[in-house]
């Protein structure tokens, strides 16, 4: 191992020394905060933001205090139905009748002003047939024979942050572990290729073996530095952001002891994997241009197990999923962020088959080292 040792320190040495590597870092470190801080202003817009709703028409007594609590601003026009169009955000004709909605379902501030007007004219109604049934000397309550008190077990600002946290978490770990090491695997592999370096150095008496360790060793060790910088200032930032009030202070994200020892276990595990599957590649490739194409459907295969966690968040796997890899650290960091604790056989699960990928990823890198006539192919 102790070819290995010394590949290893030449690798980071030349690493160190590659400036893209370390512009890839630096900017993930300094873009997620920023991302995280633009998303969080917009969805603090979003909430806080009062939307109008042009009318026509009388409208009942006491509603239009319940429009102004709810952040929709009344404005008389005279068509509210061509005014939903583009002047006002929804529009709403008062008849004998009853009440009329025009909006545009494919206008963003249209569903959000619907929401909010669902919302009142629920309220609206309840209170008016509790008053009617009141002066006629019944008691309202007959309209709730069954009464429910809801006891959340924990605070819905916390949830909202561990529910914010579980997609954003994952997602940086996985991209962070692909993306902060692939150059310099592609740089180790079919940039020595291209600049005739690797050929001389398979020639040296350490086993290649040895020599493929110290290389999958050092990208490794980038990848690993690239996605604890990238999520360490993405907790800075998030440490920044209020999610809400719990219990009378501004809730902050923060992350717990158990889920950032599974976070960088499973960091190590999908660093050392991605790390030998992008030697492979790059072994196979006559030059840097051409590792890359080799490399681009990896950005899909790792986007796609976090978008499930977005587009199905109550997704409840059995024990067979964890054994896909990517999704496997995906769900086992999600649980570990929302419920607080962590199903060590799912984990035992998911680091066998990391475990197994990255000796596969391994064994091809190594397969393709010993090819004698791939390795001299011009």
């Amino acid at each position: 191992m102790k070819a290995g040792a010394i590949v290893f320190r030449k690798e980071m040495r030349e690493i160190l020394r590659d400036r893209r590597t370390l512009i890839a870092i630096g900017l993930a470190a300094l873009a997620t905060p920023l991302v995280l801080f633009v998303i969080s202003q917009v969805s603090t817009r979003t909430v806080a933001q009062a939307y109008t709703v042009g009318y026509t028409g009388t409208m009942p007594a006491g509603l239009d205090v319940l429009f102004n609590a709810t952040g929709l601003n009344l404005k008389l026009v005279d068509d509210p139905a061509e005014a939903a169009k583009q002047q006002v955000d929804i529009g709403i004709v008062f008849s004998d009748k009853g009440l009329d909605e025009y909006y545009d379902p494919t206008r963003q501030s249209a569903q959000i002003a619907d929401i909010r007007l669902q919302a009142i004219l629920s309220k609206y109604d309840a209170a008016k047939v509790a008053a009617s049934l009141q002066a006629k000397g019944v008691d309202p309550s007959v309209l709730n024979p069954l009464p429910v008190s809801v006891h959340p077990l924990s605070s819905p600002a916390q949830a909202a942050g561990n529910s914010f946290l579980s997609f954003f978490l994952p997602y940086i770990l996985i991209t962070m572990s692909l993306t902060g090491g692939l150059s310099a695997a592609l740089d180790t592999s079919a940039g020595e290729r291209e600049r005739k370096t690797l050929e001389s150095l398979l020639l040296t008496p350490a086993p290649r073996g040895n020599i493929l360790i110290g290389k999958i060793l050092a990208v490794s060790v980038i990848s690993l530095v690239a996605a604890i910088a990238a999520i360490t200032s993405m907790l800075i930032a998030l440490s920044q952001i209020s999610f809400g009030v719990s219990q009378g202070e501004p809730a902050h994200i923060g992350l717990s002891p158990l889920a950032a020892g599974v976070m960088i276990w499973l960091a190590v595990l999908l660093a050392a994997s991605f790390a030998s599957l992008t030697i492979a590649l790059g072994t196979l490739a006559r030059n840097f241009r051409q590792g890359q194409a080799y490399a681009t459907p990896l950005y899909f295969i790792t986007i796609f197990p976090a978008s499930i966690v977005l587009f199905i968040p109550d997704f409840n796997p059995s024990l067979a999923y964890y054994l896909i890899p990517i999704l496997n650290a995906v769900l086992v960091l999600r649980d570990v962020i929302v419920h607080g604790t962590v199903a060590w056989t799912a984990l035992a699960v998911t680091t066998l088959s990391l475990v197994v990928t990255g000796a596969v990823c391994f064994y091809a890198a190594l397969r393709l080292f010993t090819r004698e006539a791939l390795l001299v192919r011009s």
